[in-house]
């Protein structure tokens, strides 16, 4: 590095040092390009699982089942649950997994679907090609990740032009 190099950079680190808004700018471009890491491996996933072949599997269990947790008046919450068994190639598997761990609605989502299938029925399963154990009855949405990633990339994007031009 040139002196002229070292200078700019000193000049630079003192500016943005001094200025308190530059120094917010900093911080939201550390979280802008943090959330967009995070993004776009839950994308990555969900799209992944988008790919994933299918297979009709047959619904096993699905209640609502009293469980350990309150609510905030005392009264115990119920928790869904499903269990559903399917076949790839010659071999059959069971699975209890709605959708991925990673979605934040998947108790209410399974629930939901809970309450429109019975016993017996028929549903789709989506499973791992490389692991034909790891099924889900309801891939992971892309749609949201996708929305955060851009917004992420956008304010990534605004704000290192903002800290540039300091």
């Amino acid at each position: 590095m040139t002196s002229t190099t070292i200078h700019s950079t000193t000049t630079w680190f003192a500016t943005v040092s001094s200025s308190p808004l530059l120094q917010i700018f900093l911080v939201c471009t550390a979280a802008a390009f943090i959330g967009l890491f995070y993004f776009l491996r839950r994308f990555g996933l969900a799209w992944t699982m988008h790919r994933w072949p299918s297979t009709r599997g047959r619904v096993l269990q699905a209640e609502m089942r009293r469980g350990k947790k309150k609510s905030s008046d005392g009264s115990l919450l119920y928790d869904p649950v499903l269990r559903y068994s399917y076949a790839v190639g010659d071999r059959v598997f069971e699975s209890s997994s709605f959708t991925h761990r990673a979605v934040s609605n998947a108790a209410n989502l399974a629930t939901q679907f809970i309450s429109r299938v019975q016993k017996g029925a028929e549903v789709p399963v989506y499973y791992h090609p490389a692991n034909p154990a790891e099924a889900v009855v309801k891939p992971m949405p892309w749609q949201g990740s996708a929305i955060g990633a851009a917004f992420c990339a956008f304010m990534l994007a605004i704000f290192i032009v903002r800290l540039l031009s300091a």
